[in-house]
């Protein structure tokens, strides 16, 4: 059951050429990504919810598969502010679907791929979740598993945990 719909968050916000769609019913994300025009990501992003109370949780998990194997930033949202403080974890997705773990404990604060020091997630009040697909990790690192072209990634399942 899905308590939320997923829409595009890509590059094309900051004048980049990347785009990609969620069909909510399948659960396929997919689209084309390209580094034109100083681009380089594509995201889906959660509308904002209600407050998800996670107090007695350690972190969510995620059922995701990719054809071609990948590394994905996983984003939780604490706050409805468009460009606030972003809990972001990378992750390597791979053609099985196995589930990927992300402790809450383990996330880095980051706005726009840069890390934040002196932050306190409140999973007492998490707002959205967001995946992305990009040719940055944090503080101008590069994801070593980027590649321009198209992208697809099967999304079944996301739970607390």
């Amino acid at each position: 059951d899905n308590d939320f719909t997923f829409a595009p968050l890509d590059d094309v916000v900051m004048g980049g050429a990347s785009s990609s769609n969620f069909d909510d019913a399948t659960g396929k994300w997919k689209g084309s990504v390209t580094d034109a025009n100083n681009g380089g990501f594509i995201g889906i992003r959660s509308t904002p919810y209600v407050d998800w109370d996670m107090v007695n949780c350690q972190g969510i998990a995620l059922k995701l598969a990719t054809p071609s194997g990948t590394r994905l930033k996983v984003v939780l949202r604490d706050s409805v502010e468009f460009n606030g403080i972003s809990w972001t974890s990378s992750k390597d997705v791979d053609a099985n679907g196995k589930t990927i773990k992300i402790p809450f404990s383990k996330q880095v604060p980051t706005m726009f791929a840069k890390t934040v020091s002196g932050q306190t997630f409140s999973k007492d009040q998490v707002k959205g979740i967001q995946l992305v697909f990009s040719k940055f990790e944090y503080d101008g690192a590069l994801n070593p598993k980027f590649s321009v072209g198209d992208f697809q990634v099967q999304v079944e399942e996301i739970r607390a945990y």
